[in-house]
């Protein structure tokens, strides 16, 4: 004799809020992440974190990071630039970090976080992708 299984408690709550929402393009990656682990591919990206800095070095360096995974933020009265590059514009962060690589406080980022290694390893691994055709601003 089958008998039907008692429902739970929870199953018996009415919907109050759906359990997965239809449209993430909102969130940011790391919230999309958070709330819906695998939900929205993305490329590997490496990355770089600096300090701003006055010159045409420092606009440059603002200028290349403001062309990938880019944000800003203000830490101890001073702009911090974050950005991140998938490996098809591995040129790009080749010469951003040739630019700002020897400046204090300068971070290589794994995938937007600190890794052992990331900017001795890391970062020549990654660097690979440039062709041999590609130049410093390619």
């Amino acid at each position: 004799m089958n008998r039907e299984r008692a429902k739970t408690f929870a199953d018996r709550l009415p919907t109050v809020v759906p359990r997965e929402e239809t449209d993430i393009s909102h969130l940011s990656d790391e919230m999309a992440d958070l709330l819906y682990p695998g939900r929205r591919p993305r490329p590997f990206r490496m990355g770089v974190r600096f300090e701003e800095f006055e010159g045409p070095a420092g606009d440059e360096a603002a200028a290349l990071a403001r062309r990938g995974a880019y944000r800003e933020r203000r830490e101890h009265g001073r702009l911090v630039h974050e950005t991140g590059f998938d490996a098809s514009a591995a040129g790009q962060l080749r010469r951003l970090w040739e630019l700002v690589g020897n400046r204090p406080g300068t971070e290589a980022l794994v995938d937007g976080r600190r890794v052992p290694y990331a900017s001795t390893l890391w970062l020549p691994l990654f660097f690979v992708f440039v062709g041999g055709d590609a130049g410093p601003g390619a």
